[in-house]
């Protein structure tokens, strides 16, 4: 056999794509992941909410719920392998009519069908008893103890740093232009960066599965994006909602988010629903109509949530299939050793359990697959300043006096924070924000962004001007002011 690049090739760096990659890692094989964005987690991944799912089935995907309901168990030992922020927090599925209590019955014998942990329904009282500051108009709730929140964004980055502490080699900025597939079912991938051959082909490209699989001569389906609006609340309500609360009839939500390991306080809400289908893949874009629901749900549930309260409003999307309204997980029948990896909504619950159910059939597709017996499962955090005691404060400083120059105050991130996401892969604004939250308070970035593009310069060795947002053409700054100056008197302006 020619000689190859990798024993098994993963095209996509979203939750689904390092997920795949940490769980290749335990074994003897060599494995590369693709990201055609600057960094990782800059897809669906990122624009995603932030809770996991805690199984109850939907019709019709029985794949998606197997997974979900098994990818819940295994991310609370994930995360702490990973060390990152996770809690459960349990959801409320809330109705405020008599008649809809029936809705909530029919969802609660599906979910012990299923399995679902320590589901009952609640009534009214019972739902004003853990959730006080929810309208007394409520009539009942189903309940659920197992939903979880996670950071997504850092669940991808602690997958990816773990994956290549144990020789997973991840190559960012690499755009698959062709594959080809020789007689011996070898796949030959064109890339910006040359040529890359495997033996096995993983499609995780999430959004872009569809185009991943059409190169290998695979056109069964495309990939549609489902568009959900979604609402940034000020932490200052951190303490007033404590589950995920959601309409069983049109699932829009308010929830917490988490910032910190074992946080309980001083997080963000966050609100949303599910808009539409859409036509454009980078379609991202919000609506006053979508901004006036997301609103007049949150308000209906807590009448305290203020607008004015309001620090982000952005879109994300949401994977689907024209084949099947399930996952596509599995080798594709006409094209030997191609993995499809294709994940829809609750793909971050799933992810762990959608790994293992690769490996499984990379197994069964004869690769020996023999254990690492070095394998290191776990990654050390990049260290929260604001989550330190005072004394453990003033001990970081004395090693490193970078963490006593805080950089974003509302977050407060320090500058040795920064120059760690920076170390650990960190290559622009938006790759300094997901890993540390520097910009993600309430002004925005409006004070930290100018510090953060300095440093990255400073680390990277780079001019100012070369720093991005997201890599690409999203530079910020595009001259220096003399610069721009000389340019224009050389134009006669």
């Amino acid at each position: 056999m020619r000689k190859l690049d990798a024993d098994i090739i993963i095209v996509g760096g979203g939750v689904a794509g390092t997920s795949i990659a940490r769980e290749l890692s335990r074994y003897k094989i060599d494995v590369i992941l693709l990201e055609k964005e600057k960094e990782l987690c800059f897809g669906v991944t990122k624009g995603t909410h932030s809770f996991i799912h805690c199984g109850l089935p939907d019709k019709g995907t029985p794949i998606m719920n197997r997974t979900v309901l098994e990818g819940n168990y295994l991310l609370g030992n994930l995360a702490k392998e990973l060390n990152i922020p996770f809690r459960r927090i349990g959801k409320l599925l809330v109705v405020f009519d008599d008649e809809d209590i029936d809705i909530l019955k029919q969802k609660f014998d599906d979910g012990k069908k299923a399995g679902v942990p320590g589901i009952k329904i609640l009534g009214r009282d019972e739902v004003l008893k853990i959730e006080p500051n929810i309208t007394p108009k409520v009539q009942g709730a189903l309940y659920t103890p197992t939903t979880a929140i996670i950071s997504p964004w850092e669940l991808v980055f602690a997958l990816a740093e773990n994956a290549k502490a144990n020789n997973i080699n991840i190559m960012l900025d690499t755009n698959v232009k062709e594959i080809h597939v020789d007689e011996k079912n070898i796949f030959k991938l064109e890339t910006n960066k040359g040529t890359l051959k495997c033996r096995i082909l993983v499609n995780a490209a999430g959004l872009y599965s569809d185009e991943i699989a059409s190169m290998v001569g695979i056109n069964k389906f495309q990939m549609i994006p489902i568009k959900e609006e979604r609402i940034i609340i000020d932490e200052a309500y951190s303490s007033m909602v404590t589950h995920l609360v959601r309409s069983p009839i049109t699932w829009d939500f308010v929830s917490p988010t988490i910032k910190e390991i074992n946080a309980k306080q001083n997080n963000n809400l966050i609100l949303g629903f599910t808009v539409e289908k859409v036509a454009d893949k980078t379609d991202t874009r919000t609506t006053p109509a979508g901004y006036e629901r997301v609103v007049g749900f949150a308000k209906k549930v807590f009448p305290f949530i203020d607008p004015k309260t309001i620090i982000k409003s952005f879109a994300g999307l949401v994977p689907t299939n024209t084949l099947t309204n399930d996952y596509i997980i599995g080798p594709d029948k006409d094209v030997p050793n191609f993995i499809n990896a294709v994940l829809g909504g609750s793909g971050v619950s799933a992810s762990p359990s959608v790994a293992k159910m690769v490996v499984s059939i990379i197994r069964q597709s004869g690769l020996n697959l023999e254990k690492k017996k070095l394998f290191n499962p776990e990654r050390k955090p990049i260290v929260s300043f604001r989550g330190l005691s005072e004394k453990d404060k003033d001990k970081i400083i004395s090693k490193d006096k970078h963490y006593g120059h805080v950089v974003c105050r509302c977050e407060t991130v320090t500058e040795g924070e920064i120059i760690e996401a920076i170390r650990r892969g960190a290559r622009t604004l938006d790759g300094v924000k997901y890993r540390t939250r520097a910009g993600m308070g309430r002004c925005q970035g409006g004070f930290c962004s100018p510090r953060v593009i300095k440093i990255l310069a400073r680390e990277l060795n780079i001019p100012v001007t070369e720093v991005t947002k997201k890599g690409g053409n999203s530079r910020i700054l595009l001259y220096k002011s003399k610069e721009l100056l000389r340019k224009l008197n050389s134009k006669g302006e």
